[in-house]
This record gives C-alpha cells, sequence and structure tokens, in this order.
C-alpha cells in the first residue's frame, strides 16, 4: 500500500535542518569498524505496511551472509509519523544503517540535507545494472541530485484499472479493455443503479488521489505555466462525481471517511481506479476470508487521441544508508540485495511491482498476481506521477487544497487554478 501522505515534506526540511550540520561520515572509519566485527548488525527501518515482504528479503538476505545481520525495526505508516521518528534518529545522531524513503520528494530532502550517503562510486564498482530500474529513476536522479546516486528505488508505482468481473458478467458486458477516460465516464454511468444499501457504482475515485491523471497521461503538470489540461480534469471529475452520479461523491468520501478498498471488496462497485498495491492488499484480503471478489485489472483509461498506452508511476519507494553508520560496505551490500533482481523477485512474488525489471522480476509479478490484466504494468509507457523537486510534497499540499474547494463547489476551475498558480509561486521560489 501507498504510504498515506501528507505535510512530510515540510516537517522533513524543519527537522532535518536541526541535525544537518556534522553529519558526514568517513568511509574509512567506517571500513575500519567492520574490519574489527567478526558478525556486523544492521539497523533496517521501514513503515508497517512494508513488513511483510520486506522481512522475507531481510531472511534471504541473513541466509547467505553469514557474516551479516539485518534487523528490521517498522514504524507507523503514517507519513508524518514515519518521517518524524526517522528524522529524530537522524538529527540525534543515530547510528541506524539503513532506511527506506516514499516518493521523490523524501529521497530529494534527505539527500539535500546530507542524511544519505552517496552511493555513486559503489554502484559503479559493483557494476550495477541502472537501466532495469526504467528510464524514471535516471529522471528523478538528473533532476533532484545532479545524477549522482543517493539511494537505490527497491518498488515502483502505476496506476490502473480493477474490475469486478461478476458485475460486468450479471450485466452482460465486455469486461473493460483499451478505454479513454470518455469511455469509462460512459460505462460507469451504464453499471450504476440502485439506491441505499442497494446502491452500485459503476466506478469508484478515491478522494485521497490528488494527482491529476489524465493531465499527466498528456505531459502536463501541476508545475506547468499553462495548467489547461489540468482544469479540464477537474471538470472531468466534477463529471464523473457529480454531473453523472456515477462515482460515490466527494463530499460523501470526504464526510465518511470511507475505505476505498472495502467499497470494492464489498461487491457494489464495478470499477476502480487505483494503483499496483491494489493487487497485493486484493490477494490478503481475499485469503484472510475477507472477502471473495472476483476481479481482473487492465491499463489505466487514456487520454482521447493519445498514440502511445501510458499510464503514472515511476520509482517511488527507496533505500539509503545513514552517513553516520559505521558499517557502511555491509550496508550497501544489503541494499544492493533488496534493490537488485533478488530482492525485486522477492517482492514480486508477494504480488508487489519491483522496481528492478527484467525477465525474471516480471515473470515473478504475473505468476503471483495470477491476473491475466497484470501485463499490463509492463505495457505502458510510465510518466513520473510526482515531478522531482523538493518542494513537490507542498505544491501538492497546495493543489490538494484548491482541488477540495473546487469540488466541493465552493469555487469553479478558473478561480481554482489562478489561486493555485498564485499559491505555488513562493513555493518554488524557496
Amino acid at each position: 500500500m501507498k504510504i498515506q501522505k501528507s505535510k512530510a515534506g515540510l516537517l522533513l526540511v524543519a527537522a532535518l535542518a536541526v541535525g544537518a550540520a556534522g553529519c558526514g561520515s568517513n568511509g574509512n572509519d567506517a571500513a575500519s569498524g567492520e574490519a574489527n566485527q567478526e558478525k556486523v548488525t544492521l539497523e533496517y527501518y521501514t513503515w508497517t505496511d512494508e513488513a511483510d515482504y520486506m522481512q522475507k528479503i531481510v531472511d534471504a538476505f541473513n541466509a547467505q551472509n553469514g557474516d551479516i545481520e539485518v534487523k528490521m525495526n517498522t514504524y507507523s505508516n503514517n507519513a508524518d509519523e514515519y518521517n518524524t521518528k526517522i528524522m529524530t534518529n537522524l538529527s540525534g545522531g543515530s547510528e541506524m544503517d539503513v532506511y527506506s524513503m516514499n516518493g521523490t520528494a523524501g529521497l530529494g530532502l534527505y539527500a539535500s540535507k546530507n542524511q544519505l550517503v552517496d552511493l555513486t562510486d559503489r554502484i559503479k564498482q559493483a557494476n550495477m545494472d541502472i537501466g532495469a530500474y526504467g528510464p524514471s529513476y535516471q529522471d528523478v536522479t538528473n533532476v533532484l541530485t545532479d545524477g549522482k546516486y543517493y539511494a537505490l528505488p527497491y518498488r515502483t508505482s502505476q496506476w490502473a484499472l480493477f474490475y469486478n468481473k461478476g458485475l460486468f458478467d450479471k450485466a452482460g458486458i465486455p469486461y473493460p479493455d483499451n478505454l479513454n477516460w470518455d469511455e469509462y465516464a460512459e460505462l460507469a454511468k451504464t453499471l450504476t443503479k440502485g439506491e441505499g444499501a442497494d446502491k452500485q457504482w459503476g466506478g469508484y475515485f478515491a478522494d485521497w488521489i490528488t494527482a491529476p491523471l489524465g493531465a499527466l497521461q498528456k505531459g502536463s503538470t501541476i508545475l506547468d505555466d499553462n495548467l489547461d489540461d489540468v482544469a479540464d480534469w477537474l471538470d472531468y471529475l466534477d463529471r464523473i462525481y457529480e454531473k453523472d452520479q456515477s462515482h460515490m461523491s466527494y463530499k460523501q468520501m470526504k464526510a465518511e471517511s470511507v475505505d476505498w478498498i472495502k467499497q470494492f471488496e464489498s461487491g457494489n462497485v464495478a470499477m476502480l481506479v487505483n494503483g499496483e498495491w491494489t493487487v497485493n492488499m486484493l490477494k490478503a484480503d481475499i485469503a484472510a476470508g475477507k472477502t471473495d471478489i472476483d476481479y481482473d485489472m487492465t491499463l489505466l483509461p487514456q487520454p482521447a487521441g493519445l498514440n502511445e498506452p501510458t499510464t503514472v508511476g515511476g520509482v517511488s519507494t527507496f533505500m539509503g544508508i545513514n552517513p553516520r553508520s559505521k558499517n557502511q560496505d555491509a550496508a550497501f551490500k544489503f541494499v544492493q540485495f533488496a534493490t537488485g533482481e533478488q530482492g525485486g523477485s522477492i517482492i514480486a512474488d508477494s504480488s508487489v511491482l519491483p522496481a528492478y525489471s527484467n525477465d525474471k522480476t516480471k515473470e515473478a509479478f504475473l505468476t503471483a498476481t495470477g491476473l491475466k490484466g497484470s501485463a499490463a504494468f509492463f505495457e505502458a509507457k510510465t510518466i513520473v506521477e510526482n515531478q522531482p523537486i523538493p518542494q513537490i510534497d507542498e505544491v501538492n499540499g497546495v493543489f490538494g487544497e484548491q482541488r477540495d474547494l473546487f469540488l466541493f463547489h465552493e469555487q469553479d476551475a478558473k478561480k481554482t487554478i489562478e489561486t493555485f498558480m498564485a499559491q505555488r509561486q513562493p513555493i518554488l521560489d524557496k
């Protein structure tokens, strides 16, 4: 599951600034410390939703390395809480060895505050295949860290369309495939029926999905000077929420704190726009007997006229080394394992999309999901969801606030865009 985003970027800047000075570590000291130890113990930190498959990676690594023992520690899924605790460790001089980061903004901020070891030379010496992480990783690295590698990705994200096969079969409608956004909206209207407890929604678009997916697919972002595509996307959301009433309304989702996965699992939602983490969550709930939903997935709906199948996502979860670690050689060995083919295959076996992509990890993922449509993750061009600048979390926050006002019908699209651009500029000027 995607770690919940909020104002973590702001907290990160504030807290890391306290401990930024003097956080560098001498590589020779680290190597000397490791040489004096018979067995190195590494402390690795991540958030709770990662525990299942990351523990499998830790166990596999430990089994192959008798001279190193990795111990995994987990903090809350909540982005504020997780980042605050990691920040406290870093600014307090903790010698924790390895930690995970969610999102490109987090990577940029940790790197900019000297809280990550520069892995560039180690990666070159290890002859690692950086190309296996796809073009989005290089794009992120070029913008955030001037081409230097301060962390390696182990998960990637992509948006897709999930659907309830039973509801389509009952309606006698073919399963969705290669839809554009207008076709999706019309199909959702057709599949919406009933009232109250018997209400069946044609689609579900969660209130926390802030990214303007359709605009991003066209190559537009919320950082652009011209935000016409973003405004069009806002109008589209208002269409499916309010005009068509084919999706649970934005107001209802916000007011009732609706659990999106439970809505889909309950069997009263025909189509669900969501990310690749949905597969892992559904499989876990089916195995636990919480649902018996018969579902599959396909490519995210496309803007009309787009020539190349395109989705949104990119490398999303990273692993790096604390400069204060006294065990940097051993830490890099673990990072290399976790983010490479072996770790990627373990992640894929859990129906989670690994950042490291080759034939082995692809086959592992397709086999694990058991979904015909999961091949869609490997067939589309992927546009980066969050632009790789340190201020992106803050910009996203401002955009989300204005988006709320629009979807609550407190202001029109023109006012929304104008206000957002005015509030965005001071953030970008920092």
